[in-house]
């Protein structure tokens, strides 16, 4: 690779939380900022690095851009190819979104700004997974792609950096749209976001194992209020 190399270790951690495993791992696998320096050629380079569970993460783009080898993503397929044989390019990007401010927090247009993405992401697409939170170390679940990392950007989406607030078993009431429902029963659980609710059921967004997007998803009050750890995720400020 041009004759450079890094001087770290990446750890590797295979988890998730939600659409198959334990929502105990989110306590496991908690992040913090990497306080350890790192090296190119015996130089130092700076990164945006996280400690979890004893590991450091980079992102892969961040790597490719420093020792200068190809890395893309292909939505399509939904699949990251790296290639040491041509330089990096950097990658487009979306201008950062700000946290909108209380005024603004209308669930119409919390609605309109989930709802846009559907053009990006129609159902039967991949979404770029695994998904990287506005916030890293503010975020509802530990691992970030399936339903967990679609959840997650579509809340980004739609309320920015705002913090999340956590209710057990929600009042009917208390439910508005952008809000996350999730529910676990120790191995298995999953997470939709809700766009849409009546006095019956809730209409939703959401994701599975394959990061493939859905839209049109419809849940019944009775099926989920009878759901063993079922929760609410909120954005929307107190």
């Amino acid at each position: 690779m041009r004759n450079k190399y890094l001087q770290f270790g990446l750890g590797m951690i295979v988890g998730g939380l939600l659409c198959g495993t334990t929502a105990a791992a989110a306590d496991y696998l908690t992040a913090s900022p990497s306080t350890q320096t790192f090296y190119l050629s015996g130089q130092p380079v700076q990164f945006e690095a996280y400690a979890i569970h004893g590991n450091n993460f980079v992102k892969l783009r961040d790597i490719g851009q420093a020792v200068d080898f190809g890395v893309t993503y292909d939505g399509s397929t939904n699949s990251v190819h790296i290639d040491p044989n041509v330089h990096y390019e950097q990658e487009a990007t979306i201008p950062a979104q700000t946290s909108p401010a209380p005024s603004d927090l209308t669930e119409e247009a919390v609605r309109a700004a989930i709802r846009a993405l559907r053009e990006r992401y129609p159902t039967g697409s991949y979404y770029p997974a695994p998904y990287v939170p506005r916030n890293p170390l503010d975020r509802p679940y530990s691992n970030c792609d399936a339903c967990a990392g679609w959840a997650m950007l579509c809340s980004d989406t739609a309320f920015g950096e705002l913090p999340w607030r956590q209710v057990m078993n929600p009042r009917w009431e208390d439910i508005r749209a952008g809000d996350l429902l999730d529910w676990h029963d120790g191995t298995t659980g999953h997470v939709v976001v809700v766009l849409e609710k009546t006095a019956e059921y809730v209409k939703t967004t959401e994701s599975g194992r394959g990061n493939m997007v859905r839209w049109g998803g419809q849940y019944f009050r009775w099926w989920l209020e009878g759901q063993p750890d079922y929760s609410l995720r909120t954005r929307y400020p107190q």
